[in-house]
């Protein structure tokens, strides 16, 4: 009976240290959040397609997230990436970043244009965390 409770104690305890990690995890990291916002890569999708060096976020994102932004390429307006400047969804009314569908998508796609990759979980928490304290 002992080793059946040490069994679930230490599956508890293992649990919730799973849980604390994921959730520090989850909080991100605004200051690196502002640094990867920030930052421009070479020889990338992107930067290939609108026919210049280098792109990042800031090239199509607004270098100051409350403002609007605007494509590169195309000219289209999406709005400002802050969460604080309030910008909803047209279609479906949602707030930036209340859509998880949208999220991931929106990842995917930026991500490999700029990165030739996809994010890391922790890249995404921070860039998370830095337009949410914008």
């Amino acid at each position: 009976m002992n080793s059946i409770k040490t069994i679930v104690c230490s599956l508890t305890l293992g649990v919730a240290l799973v849980a604390a990690a994921t959730s520090a995890q989850a909080a991100g990291d605004a200051a690196a959040g502002k640094a990867f916002y920030e930052k421009t890569y070479s020889g990338n999708k992107y930067a290939q397609s609108a026919g210049v060096g280098a792109v990042g976020c800031v090239t199509c994102h607004h270098s100051n997230p409350r403002q609007n932004t605007k494509h590169v390429k195309t000219g289209k307006e999406s709005g400002p990436m802050a969460v604080s400047a309030g910008w909803r969804d047209p279609k479906t009314g949602a707030a930036r970043f209340a859509d998880a569908k949208k999220v991931a998508k929106w990842f995917k796609r930026n991500c490999n244009g700029v990165l030739g990759r996809e994010c890391t979980a922790p890249e995404k928490a921070n860039f998370i965390a830095y337009l949410s304290s914008q």
